[in-house]
Protein backbone atom coordinates (compact mmCIF):
# COMPACT_ATOMS: atom_id res chain seq x y z
CA UNK A 1 0.00 0.00 0.00
CA UNK A 2 0.99 3.64 -0.24
CA UNK A 3 0.92 5.25 3.17
CA UNK A 4 -0.66 8.71 2.84
CA UNK A 5 1.40 11.31 4.68
CA UNK A 6 0.38 13.30 7.71
CA UNK A 7 -1.20 16.75 7.34
CA UNK A 8 -4.67 18.24 7.22
CA UNK A 9 -5.88 15.50 4.92
CA UNK A 10 -3.80 12.69 6.37
CA UNK A 11 -5.57 9.38 6.32
CA UNK A 12 -5.26 7.80 9.75
CA UNK A 13 -3.18 4.63 9.87
CA UNK A 14 -5.04 1.37 10.09
CA UNK A 15 -5.09 0.64 6.41
CA UNK A 16 -3.75 -2.71 5.35
CA UNK A 17 -0.45 -3.70 3.85
CA UNK A 18 -2.19 -4.62 0.62
CA UNK A 19 -1.58 -5.76 -2.91
CA UNK A 20 -3.89 -7.29 -5.46
CA UNK A 21 -3.16 -10.61 -3.77
CA UNK A 22 -5.35 -9.45 -0.88
CA UNK A 23 -8.48 -8.23 -2.59
CA UNK A 24 -10.47 -8.28 0.65
CA UNK A 25 -8.34 -5.55 2.23
CA UNK A 26 -10.23 -2.48 3.39
CA UNK A 27 -9.05 0.49 5.52
CA UNK A 28 -10.04 0.57 9.16
CA UNK A 29 -12.74 3.09 10.11
CA UNK A 30 -11.47 6.61 10.69
CA UNK A 31 -12.23 8.39 13.97
CA UNK A 32 -12.14 12.05 14.80
CA UNK A 33 -8.83 13.18 16.40
CA UNK A 34 -9.02 13.02 20.18
CA UNK A 35 -12.17 10.90 20.21
CA UNK A 36 -11.89 7.90 22.52
CA UNK A 37 -13.30 4.58 21.38
CA UNK A 38 -16.52 3.38 22.99
CA UNK A 39 -16.03 0.97 25.87
CA UNK A 40 -17.35 -2.07 24.05
CA UNK A 41 -15.73 -5.32 23.01
CA UNK A 42 -14.10 -5.47 26.45
CA UNK A 43 -14.02 -9.25 26.41
CA UNK A 44 -11.87 -9.48 23.27
CA UNK A 45 -8.29 -10.75 23.59
CA UNK A 46 -6.31 -9.32 20.63
CA UNK A 47 -4.10 -11.78 18.81
CA UNK A 48 -2.55 -11.63 15.37
CA UNK A 49 -0.87 -14.95 14.55
CA UNK A 50 -1.33 -17.04 17.66
CA UNK A 51 -0.41 -14.84 20.62
CA UNK A 52 0.17 -11.11 20.20
CA UNK A 53 3.95 -11.15 20.68
CA UNK A 54 4.56 -7.41 20.32
CA UNK A 55 6.61 -5.90 23.14
CA UNK A 56 7.84 -2.43 23.86
CA UNK A 57 11.60 -2.09 23.57
CA UNK A 58 12.15 -1.64 27.32
CA UNK A 59 10.32 -4.87 28.19
CA UNK A 60 11.90 -7.21 25.64
CA UNK A 61 14.35 -9.68 27.15
CA UNK A 62 16.71 -10.13 24.17
CA UNK A 63 19.59 -7.64 24.47
CA UNK A 64 20.57 -7.94 20.79
CA UNK A 65 17.07 -7.21 19.49
CA UNK A 66 16.79 -4.32 21.93
CA UNK A 67 20.05 -2.94 20.55
CA UNK A 68 18.72 -3.26 17.00
CA UNK A 69 15.64 -1.26 18.03
CA UNK A 70 17.62 1.41 19.86
CA UNK A 71 20.50 1.74 17.40
CA UNK A 72 19.29 0.80 13.91
CA UNK A 73 15.48 1.15 13.70
CA UNK A 74 13.88 4.31 12.30
CA UNK A 75 10.39 5.71 11.85
CA UNK A 76 9.45 7.55 8.66
CA UNK A 77 7.48 10.73 9.33
CA UNK A 78 6.53 14.00 7.71
CA UNK A 79 7.67 17.32 9.24
CA UNK A 80 4.09 17.91 10.38
CA UNK A 81 4.15 14.69 12.42
CA UNK A 82 6.30 16.20 15.18
CA UNK A 83 7.06 19.48 16.96
CA UNK A 84 10.76 20.37 17.09
CA UNK A 85 10.39 23.86 18.56
CA UNK A 86 12.41 22.57 21.53
CA UNK A 87 15.39 20.90 19.82
CA UNK A 88 16.18 18.98 22.99
CA UNK A 89 12.71 17.52 23.42
CA UNK A 90 10.82 16.76 20.21
CA UNK A 91 7.14 15.89 20.70
CA UNK A 92 4.79 14.02 18.39
CA UNK A 93 1.53 15.22 16.86
CA UNK A 94 -1.70 13.48 15.97
CA UNK A 95 -4.17 11.25 17.81
CA UNK A 96 -3.35 8.24 19.91
CA UNK A 97 -3.89 4.72 18.59
CA UNK A 98 -7.20 4.27 20.38
CA UNK A 99 -8.70 7.28 18.66
CA UNK A 100 -7.09 6.81 15.27
CA UNK A 101 -8.28 3.22 14.92
CA UNK A 102 -11.49 3.48 17.00
CA UNK A 103 -10.16 0.69 19.22
CA UNK A 104 -12.18 -1.03 21.89
CA UNK A 105 -11.00 -0.45 25.45
CA UNK A 106 -9.62 -4.01 25.67
CA UNK A 107 -6.95 -3.34 23.03
CA UNK A 108 -3.24 -2.87 23.66
CA UNK A 109 -1.18 0.29 23.09
CA UNK A 110 -4.27 2.53 22.86
CA UNK A 111 -2.44 5.51 24.40
CA UNK A 112 0.53 5.34 22.01
CA UNK A 113 1.03 8.23 19.55
CA UNK A 114 0.62 7.42 15.83
CA UNK A 115 3.22 9.71 14.24
CA UNK A 116 4.94 7.29 11.82
CA UNK A 117 3.66 6.06 8.47
CA UNK A 118 6.47 3.61 7.64
CA UNK A 119 9.53 2.06 9.26
CA UNK A 120 13.12 1.37 8.22
CA UNK A 121 16.54 0.13 9.25
CA UNK A 122 19.97 1.79 9.24
CA UNK A 123 22.28 -0.45 7.18
CA UNK A 124 25.28 1.87 6.66
CA UNK A 125 26.57 5.18 7.96
CA UNK A 126 24.05 7.16 5.90
CA UNK A 127 21.81 4.52 4.30
CA UNK A 128 18.34 3.40 5.46
CA UNK A 129 16.52 0.37 4.06
CA UNK A 130 12.73 0.51 3.77
CA UNK A 131 9.90 -0.61 1.48
CA UNK A 132 9.69 0.72 -2.07
CA UNK A 133 6.08 1.80 -1.58
CA UNK A 134 7.01 3.98 1.41
CA UNK A 135 8.98 6.58 -0.58
CA UNK A 136 8.14 6.61 -4.27
CA UNK A 137 9.69 9.79 -5.68
CA UNK A 138 12.30 12.49 -5.12
CA UNK A 139 9.51 14.81 -3.97
CA UNK A 140 8.37 12.31 -1.34
CA UNK A 141 11.98 11.81 -0.28
CA UNK A 142 12.29 15.57 0.29
CA UNK A 143 9.20 15.49 2.53
CA UNK A 144 10.41 12.49 4.55
CA UNK A 145 12.06 12.65 7.95
CA UNK A 146 13.89 9.65 9.36
CA UNK A 147 13.52 9.51 13.14
CA UNK A 148 15.60 7.43 15.56
CA UNK A 149 14.81 6.79 19.27
CA UNK A 150 11.04 6.53 18.73
CA UNK A 151 10.43 3.99 21.49
CA UNK A 152 9.34 3.66 25.11
CA UNK A 153 11.85 3.41 27.97
CA UNK A 154 9.10 2.60 30.48
CA UNK A 155 5.37 1.89 30.39
CA UNK A 156 4.38 5.55 30.22
CA UNK A 157 7.64 7.14 29.09
CA UNK A 158 8.92 7.83 25.59
CA UNK A 159 12.64 8.07 24.93
CA UNK A 160 13.61 11.74 24.66
CA UNK A 161 14.04 12.56 20.98
CA UNK A 162 16.19 15.53 19.96
CA UNK A 163 16.77 17.12 16.59
CA UNK A 164 20.08 15.21 16.47
CA UNK A 165 17.94 12.07 16.15
CA UNK A 166 16.03 13.35 13.11
CA UNK A 167 17.45 13.13 9.59
CA UNK A 168 16.24 14.22 6.17
CA UNK A 169 16.03 12.00 3.10
CA UNK A 170 18.65 13.35 0.70
CA UNK A 171 18.01 10.91 -2.16
CA UNK A 172 16.67 7.50 -3.17
CA UNK A 173 19.76 5.41 -3.95
CA UNK A 174 17.89 2.39 -5.33
CA UNK A 175 14.21 1.48 -5.40
CA UNK A 176 11.98 -1.21 -6.87
CA UNK A 177 8.25 -1.82 -6.60
CA UNK A 178 7.34 -4.20 -9.39
CA UNK A 179 6.46 -7.74 -10.39
CA UNK A 180 8.70 -9.10 -13.15
CA UNK A 181 9.19 -12.68 -14.27
CA UNK A 182 7.13 -14.00 -11.38
CA UNK A 183 9.25 -12.12 -8.81
CA UNK A 184 7.47 -9.50 -6.67
CA UNK A 185 9.98 -6.98 -5.27
CA UNK A 186 9.39 -4.02 -2.98
CA UNK A 187 12.39 -2.19 -1.49
CA UNK A 188 14.14 1.15 -1.32
CA UNK A 189 17.44 2.40 0.09
CA UNK A 190 17.46 6.04 1.16
CA UNK A 191 20.51 8.26 1.64
CA UNK A 192 20.40 10.48 4.73
CA UNK A 193 21.46 14.12 4.75
CA UNK A 194 24.36 13.21 7.05
CA UNK A 195 25.98 10.15 8.62
CA UNK A 196 24.02 8.58 11.48
CA UNK A 197 27.15 6.90 12.86
CA UNK A 198 28.70 6.83 15.39
CA UNK A 199 25.62 8.11 17.24
CA UNK A 200 23.75 5.08 15.88
CA UNK A 201 24.94 1.66 14.69
CA UNK A 202 23.91 -0.04 11.40
CA UNK A 203 22.25 -3.45 11.64
CA UNK A 204 24.30 -6.34 10.21
CA UNK A 205 22.83 -7.64 6.96
CA UNK A 206 22.32 -11.35 6.34
CA UNK A 207 25.03 -12.57 3.98
CA UNK A 208 24.38 -14.51 0.79
CA UNK A 209 21.24 -15.10 -1.23
CA UNK A 210 19.71 -18.29 0.13
CA UNK A 211 16.18 -18.97 1.31
CA UNK A 212 15.30 -19.07 4.98
CA UNK A 213 14.15 -22.46 6.23
CA UNK A 214 10.47 -23.21 6.73
CA UNK A 215 9.71 -22.75 10.41
CA UNK A 216 12.74 -20.55 11.06
CA UNK A 217 12.16 -18.04 13.85
CA UNK A 218 12.13 -14.39 12.78
CA UNK A 219 11.72 -11.09 14.62
CA UNK A 220 10.37 -7.77 13.32
CA UNK A 221 11.05 -4.28 14.70
CA UNK A 222 9.09 -1.22 13.63
CA UNK A 223 6.19 1.20 14.06
CA UNK A 224 3.08 -0.85 13.38
CA UNK A 225 0.07 1.48 13.02
CA UNK A 226 2.51 4.38 13.46
CA UNK A 227 3.16 3.78 17.17
CA UNK A 228 6.58 3.70 18.92
CA UNK A 229 8.81 0.76 17.98
CA UNK A 230 7.63 -2.69 18.99
CA UNK A 231 9.61 -5.93 18.85
CA UNK A 232 7.86 -9.15 17.83
CA UNK A 233 10.19 -12.14 18.10
CA UNK A 234 7.48 -14.78 17.87
CA UNK A 235 7.20 -15.07 14.09
CA UNK A 236 8.15 -18.04 11.94
CA UNK A 237 8.71 -18.57 8.23
CA UNK A 238 5.68 -20.13 6.57
CA UNK A 239 6.70 -20.08 2.90
CA UNK A 240 10.38 -19.46 1.94
CA UNK A 241 9.80 -19.15 -1.86
CA UNK A 242 13.24 -20.64 -2.49
CA UNK A 243 12.63 -20.88 -6.24
CA UNK A 244 12.18 -17.12 -6.68
CA UNK A 245 13.91 -15.61 -3.60
CA UNK A 246 11.86 -12.44 -3.97
CA UNK A 247 10.05 -12.58 -0.64
CA UNK A 248 9.13 -15.02 2.11
CA UNK A 249 5.89 -15.36 4.07
CA UNK A 250 5.97 -15.36 7.87
CA UNK A 251 3.64 -15.11 10.88
CA UNK A 252 4.87 -11.78 12.24
CA UNK A 253 2.44 -9.62 14.21
CA UNK A 254 2.65 -6.56 11.98
CA UNK A 255 0.44 -3.67 10.92
CA UNK A 256 0.31 -0.79 8.46
CA UNK A 257 3.23 1.39 9.51
CA UNK A 258 5.36 -1.74 9.79
CA UNK A 259 5.93 -1.37 6.05
CA UNK A 260 9.69 -1.15 5.66
CA UNK A 261 10.36 -2.74 9.06
CA UNK A 262 13.49 -4.82 9.43
CA UNK A 263 12.89 -8.56 9.83
CA UNK A 264 15.71 -10.49 11.50
CA UNK A 265 16.56 -14.15 11.50
CA UNK A 266 17.11 -14.86 15.18
CA UNK A 267 19.93 -17.41 14.92
CA UNK A 268 22.51 -14.66 14.28
CA UNK A 269 20.20 -11.61 14.51
CA UNK A 270 21.10 -10.43 11.01
CA UNK A 271 18.70 -8.41 8.87
CA UNK A 272 17.00 -10.89 6.53
CA UNK A 273 14.06 -8.99 5.06
CA UNK A 274 11.80 -5.96 4.70
CA UNK A 275 8.14 -6.17 5.76
CA UNK A 276 6.02 -5.10 2.76
CA UNK A 277 2.54 -6.68 2.72
CA UNK A 278 0.12 -8.52 4.95
CA UNK A 279 -3.36 -9.31 6.16
CA UNK A 280 -6.14 -7.11 7.53
CA UNK A 281 -5.08 -5.29 10.72
CA UNK A 282 -8.31 -4.48 12.57
CA UNK A 283 -11.86 -5.81 12.39
CA UNK A 284 -15.11 -4.55 13.84
CA UNK A 285 -16.43 -5.70 17.22
CA UNK A 286 -19.70 -3.92 17.81
CA UNK A 287 -19.16 -0.17 17.55
CA UNK A 288 -15.36 -0.34 17.87
CA UNK A 289 -12.44 -2.28 16.42
CA UNK A 290 -10.15 -5.04 17.66
CA UNK A 291 -6.94 -6.56 16.34
CA UNK A 292 -7.65 -9.15 13.64
CA UNK A 293 -7.30 -12.67 15.03
CA UNK A 294 -5.52 -15.39 13.03
CA UNK A 295 -4.23 -18.76 14.07
CA UNK A 296 -0.56 -19.54 13.44
CA UNK A 297 -1.63 -21.43 10.31
CA UNK A 298 -4.53 -19.17 9.36
CA UNK A 299 -4.93 -16.09 7.14
CA UNK A 300 -2.44 -15.34 4.37
CA UNK A 301 0.65 -14.42 6.38
CA UNK A 302 2.90 -11.36 6.12
CA UNK A 303 5.10 -10.95 3.03
CA UNK A 304 8.73 -9.92 3.53
CA UNK A 305 11.14 -8.99 0.71
CA UNK A 306 14.49 -10.80 0.99
CA UNK A 307 17.11 -8.20 1.89
CA UNK A 308 19.58 -9.63 -0.66
CA UNK A 309 17.50 -8.11 -3.48
CA UNK A 310 18.04 -4.60 -2.14
CA UNK A 311 21.74 -5.18 -1.49
CA UNK A 312 22.24 -6.57 -5.00
CA UNK A 313 20.61 -3.48 -6.48
CA UNK A 314 22.74 -1.22 -4.30
CA UNK A 315 25.97 -2.92 -5.32
CA UNK A 316 25.04 -2.71 -8.99
CA UNK A 317 24.39 1.02 -8.65
CA UNK A 318 27.32 2.06 -6.47
CA UNK A 319 30.29 0.82 -4.45
CA UNK A 320 29.94 0.25 -0.73
CA UNK A 321 32.68 -1.12 1.50
CA UNK A 322 30.35 -2.43 4.19
CA UNK A 323 27.59 -3.98 2.10
CA UNK A 324 28.92 -4.95 -1.33
CA UNK A 325 30.64 -8.30 -1.47
CA UNK A 326 30.20 -8.60 2.28
CA UNK A 327 29.30 -12.29 2.41
CA UNK A 328 31.95 -14.74 3.61
CA UNK A 329 33.81 -15.45 0.34
CA UNK A 330 33.83 -19.06 -0.87
CA UNK A 331 37.25 -20.66 -1.31
CA UNK A 332 38.74 -22.32 -4.41
CA UNK A 333 36.89 -25.28 -5.79
CA UNK A 334 33.54 -24.14 -4.34
CA UNK A 335 30.23 -23.62 -6.12
CA UNK A 336 26.75 -22.20 -5.70
CA UNK A 337 23.38 -22.91 -7.25
CA UNK A 338 21.05 -20.35 -8.79
CA UNK A 339 17.67 -20.03 -10.47
CA UNK A 340 16.83 -16.83 -12.31
CA UNK A 341 14.70 -15.14 -14.94
CA UNK A 342 14.48 -11.71 -16.58
CA UNK A 343 18.03 -10.77 -15.58
CA UNK A 344 18.73 -8.72 -18.75
CA UNK A 345 21.87 -10.76 -19.47
CA UNK A 346 23.00 -10.84 -15.83
CA UNK A 347 22.62 -7.11 -15.20
CA UNK A 348 19.71 -7.31 -12.72
CA UNK A 349 18.07 -9.87 -10.40
CA UNK A 350 21.30 -11.93 -10.36
CA UNK A 351 22.53 -14.42 -7.78
CA UNK A 352 25.90 -13.20 -6.47
CA UNK A 353 28.87 -14.74 -4.65
CA UNK A 354 32.14 -13.20 -3.50
CA UNK A 355 35.53 -14.85 -4.06
CA UNK A 356 38.73 -13.54 -2.46
CA UNK A 357 41.66 -13.51 -4.92
CA UNK A 358 45.32 -12.64 -4.41
CA UNK A 359 47.32 -10.72 -7.01
CA UNK A 360 48.28 -13.05 -9.87
CA UNK A 361 45.71 -15.69 -8.94
CA UNK A 362 43.64 -17.15 -11.79
CA UNK A 363 39.98 -18.05 -11.42
CA UNK A 364 38.17 -20.29 -13.90
CA UNK A 365 34.44 -20.42 -13.41
CA UNK A 366 31.37 -21.52 -15.27
CA UNK A 367 28.08 -23.32 -15.52
CA UNK A 368 30.00 -25.68 -17.81
CA UNK A 369 33.62 -26.75 -18.29
CA UNK A 370 34.38 -26.85 -14.54
CA UNK A 371 33.94 -29.88 -12.28
CA UNK A 372 30.58 -29.63 -10.53
CA UNK A 373 29.12 -27.06 -12.96
CA UNK A 374 25.67 -27.54 -14.49
CA UNK A 375 23.14 -25.51 -16.46
CA UNK A 376 19.56 -25.59 -17.69
CA UNK A 377 18.69 -22.87 -20.16
CA UNK A 378 20.95 -20.09 -21.43
CA UNK A 379 23.13 -18.83 -18.55
CA UNK A 380 25.15 -15.60 -18.42
CA UNK A 381 28.04 -14.91 -16.02
CA UNK A 382 29.77 -11.66 -15.10
CA UNK A 383 32.79 -11.08 -12.84
CA UNK A 384 33.37 -7.78 -11.02
CA UNK A 385 36.57 -6.59 -9.38
CA UNK A 386 37.17 -5.03 -5.93
CA UNK A 387 36.31 -1.55 -7.23
CA UNK A 388 32.94 -2.73 -8.60
CA UNK A 389 34.07 -2.65 -12.24
CA UNK A 390 33.26 -5.59 -14.52
CA UNK A 391 36.45 -7.47 -15.43
CA UNK A 392 35.08 -10.46 -17.41
CA UNK A 393 31.86 -11.97 -18.73
CA UNK A 394 30.60 -14.88 -20.82
CA UNK A 395 27.35 -15.91 -22.44
CA UNK A 396 27.81 -19.05 -24.55
CA UNK A 397 30.74 -21.21 -23.50
CA UNK A 398 31.72 -24.86 -23.95
CA UNK A 399 30.06 -24.93 -27.39
CA UNK A 400 26.57 -24.54 -25.96
CA UNK A 401 24.41 -22.24 -23.87
CA UNK A 402 26.41 -22.63 -20.68
CA UNK A 403 28.94 -20.02 -19.55
CA UNK A 404 32.67 -20.29 -18.86
CA UNK A 405 35.37 -17.66 -18.30
CA UNK A 406 38.89 -17.28 -16.88
CA UNK A 407 40.47 -14.22 -15.29
CA UNK A 408 43.82 -13.50 -13.65
CA UNK A 409 43.61 -10.96 -10.84
CA UNK A 410 45.86 -7.93 -11.18
CA UNK A 411 45.14 -6.88 -7.59
CA UNK A 412 44.17 -8.67 -4.42
CA UNK A 413 40.67 -8.25 -3.05
CA UNK A 414 37.10 -9.50 -3.12
CA UNK A 415 35.73 -10.32 -6.59
CA UNK A 416 32.03 -10.87 -7.19
CA UNK A 417 30.48 -13.51 -9.47
CA UNK A 418 27.01 -12.58 -10.78
CA UNK A 419 24.95 -15.37 -12.32
CA UNK A 420 21.94 -14.76 -14.54
CA UNK A 421 20.37 -15.67 -17.88
CA UNK A 422 20.70 -14.37 -21.41
CA UNK A 423 18.29 -11.52 -22.22
CA UNK A 424 14.94 -11.97 -20.44
CA UNK A 425 14.95 -15.79 -20.44
CA UNK A 426 14.86 -18.21 -17.52
CA UNK A 427 17.70 -20.51 -16.49
CA UNK A 428 19.23 -22.30 -13.53
CA UNK A 429 22.24 -24.35 -12.63
CA UNK A 430 25.43 -24.57 -10.58
CA UNK A 431 28.32 -22.11 -10.91
CA UNK A 432 31.60 -23.80 -10.00
CA UNK A 433 35.17 -22.44 -10.00
CA UNK A 434 38.79 -23.38 -9.47
CA UNK A 435 41.71 -21.18 -8.40
CA UNK A 436 45.29 -21.48 -9.60
CA UNK A 437 48.59 -19.86 -8.65
CA UNK A 438 48.62 -16.42 -7.12
CA UNK A 439 51.21 -14.02 -5.85
CA UNK A 440 51.53 -12.45 -2.47
CA UNK A 441 48.58 -11.12 -0.56
CA UNK A 442 47.93 -7.50 0.35
CA UNK A 443 50.79 -5.55 1.91
CA UNK A 444 50.75 -4.98 5.67
CA UNK A 445 48.86 -1.88 6.77
CA UNK A 446 48.25 0.13 9.91
CA UNK A 447 46.23 3.04 11.20
CA UNK A 448 44.46 4.56 14.19
CA UNK A 449 41.39 6.50 15.22
CA UNK A 450 40.51 8.56 18.28
CA UNK A 451 37.27 8.32 20.23
CA UNK A 452 35.44 9.38 23.38
CA UNK A 453 32.43 7.48 24.63
CA UNK A 454 29.94 7.15 27.45
CA UNK A 455 27.31 4.56 28.42
CA UNK A 456 28.09 2.17 25.54
CA UNK A 457 26.95 -0.96 27.41
CA UNK A 458 30.39 -2.55 26.99
CA UNK A 459 30.78 -1.41 23.36
CA UNK A 460 27.35 -2.60 22.23
CA UNK A 461 25.71 0.76 21.61
CA UNK A 462 26.85 4.29 20.77
CA UNK A 463 30.31 3.07 19.72
CA UNK A 464 32.88 4.68 17.44
CA UNK A 465 33.47 2.36 14.50
CA UNK A 466 36.30 1.89 11.99
CA UNK A 467 36.25 -0.33 8.89
CA UNK A 468 39.49 -2.18 8.08
CA UNK A 469 40.09 -4.36 4.99
CA UNK A 470 41.63 -7.72 5.88
CA UNK A 471 42.37 -10.66 3.57
CA UNK A 472 42.07 -14.35 4.41
CA UNK A 473 45.12 -15.49 6.37
CA UNK A 474 46.03 -12.01 7.58
CA UNK A 475 46.10 -11.08 11.26
CA UNK A 476 44.71 -7.88 12.69
CA UNK A 477 45.99 -6.53 16.00
CA UNK A 478 44.15 -3.62 17.58
CA UNK A 479 43.95 -1.94 20.94
CA UNK A 480 44.08 1.07 23.21
CA UNK A 481 47.35 -0.44 24.45
CA UNK A 482 50.19 -2.69 23.14
CA UNK A 483 49.94 -1.50 19.49
CA UNK A 484 52.25 1.42 18.59
CA UNK A 485 50.31 4.69 18.84
CA UNK A 486 47.58 3.27 21.09
CA UNK A 487 46.42 5.14 24.20
CA UNK A 488 43.43 5.23 26.49
CA UNK A 489 41.84 6.66 29.61
CA UNK A 490 39.13 4.99 31.64
CA UNK A 491 38.00 1.40 31.12
CA UNK A 492 37.96 0.82 27.35
CA UNK A 493 36.16 -2.05 25.59
CA UNK A 494 36.79 -3.16 21.99
CA UNK A 495 34.89 -5.54 19.71
CA UNK A 496 35.71 -6.82 16.19
CA UNK A 497 33.02 -7.78 13.65
CA UNK A 498 33.58 -9.61 10.37
CA UNK A 499 32.26 -8.53 6.99
CA UNK A 500 28.97 -10.37 7.63
CA UNK A 501 28.37 -8.29 10.77
CA UNK A 502 29.18 -11.13 13.19
CA UNK A 503 31.39 -10.55 16.23
CA UNK A 504 34.62 -12.56 16.00
CA UNK A 505 36.57 -11.32 19.05
CA UNK A 506 36.50 -8.73 21.82
CA UNK A 507 38.56 -7.51 24.77
CA UNK A 508 38.00 -5.55 27.94
CA UNK A 509 41.02 -5.58 30.28
CA UNK A 510 44.19 -6.71 28.49
CA UNK A 511 46.51 -4.02 29.89
CA UNK A 512 44.92 -3.04 33.18
CA UNK A 513 41.71 -1.23 32.20
CA UNK A 514 42.76 -0.84 28.54
CA UNK A 515 42.05 -3.23 25.67
CA UNK A 516 44.00 -5.26 23.11
CA UNK A 517 43.05 -8.16 20.83
CA UNK A 518 44.42 -10.09 17.88
CA UNK A 519 42.48 -12.06 15.27
CA UNK A 520 43.56 -14.15 12.26
CA UNK A 521 41.09 -14.19 9.38
CA UNK A 522 40.16 -17.76 8.37
CA UNK A 523 40.23 -19.04 4.79
CA UNK A 524 37.48 -17.57 2.67
CA UNK A 525 36.48 -14.89 5.19
CA UNK A 526 38.35 -11.81 4.01
CA UNK A 527 36.62 -8.48 3.61
CA UNK A 528 35.97 -5.25 5.48
CA UNK A 529 36.02 -5.87 9.22
CA UNK A 530 34.82 -3.32 11.77
CA UNK A 531 36.41 -2.34 15.07
CA UNK A 532 33.87 -0.92 17.53
CA UNK A 533 35.28 1.12 20.41
CA UNK A 534 33.40 1.80 23.64
CA UNK A 535 33.68 1.60 27.42
CA UNK A 536 33.03 -1.09 30.00
CA UNK A 537 29.47 -1.08 31.30
CA UNK A 538 28.04 2.43 31.26
CA UNK A 539 31.25 4.21 32.21
CA UNK A 540 33.07 6.98 30.31
CA UNK A 541 36.37 6.48 28.50
CA UNK A 542 38.38 7.55 25.48
CA UNK A 543 41.69 7.26 23.70
CA UNK A 544 43.28 6.18 20.46
CA UNK A 545 42.65 2.76 18.93
CA UNK A 546 45.69 1.73 16.88
CA UNK A 547 45.72 -1.28 14.54
CA UNK A 548 48.03 -3.25 12.29
CA UNK A 549 47.21 -5.81 9.61
CA UNK A 550 49.88 -8.24 8.40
Amino acid sequence: MHNTRNGAARKLLGALLCTLAFTACQPAPEAEPGEEAPATGAGEQPVVYGNDDRKDVFEHTNATLKARAEQATVALMSPSDFNASNPNNVTFNGPNLGSSENLCTSQRFRSDPTAAWCSGTLIDDELVLTAGHCVESAAECGDTRIVFNYYRTAANTLKTVTTADIFSCQSIVVRKKSTTGGRDLDFAILKLDRAATPRFTPAPVRAGNTALATGANVAVIGSGSGIPFKIDSGGSVRTPRASTLDYFVATTDTFAGNSGSGVYETAEHTLAGILVRGDEDYIGSGSCNVVNTCTETGCNGEEITYVSNAITALCQATTNARLCGSGPPPTGGSNFTFSASATASATTNTTNKTVALTAGQKITLGTCGVTGAAVTGDSYLRLFGPSGTEVASNDDGCGGRGSNLSFTATQAGNYEVRAGCYSSGACSGTVAWTLEGGGTGPAPSSGSFAYTANATNSAQTGTTNQGITVAAGQSISFGTCTVTGAAGTGDTFLRLYNSAGQQVTSNDDSCGSLSYANYTVPAGAGGTYQVRAGCFGNSSCGGTVAWTVQ
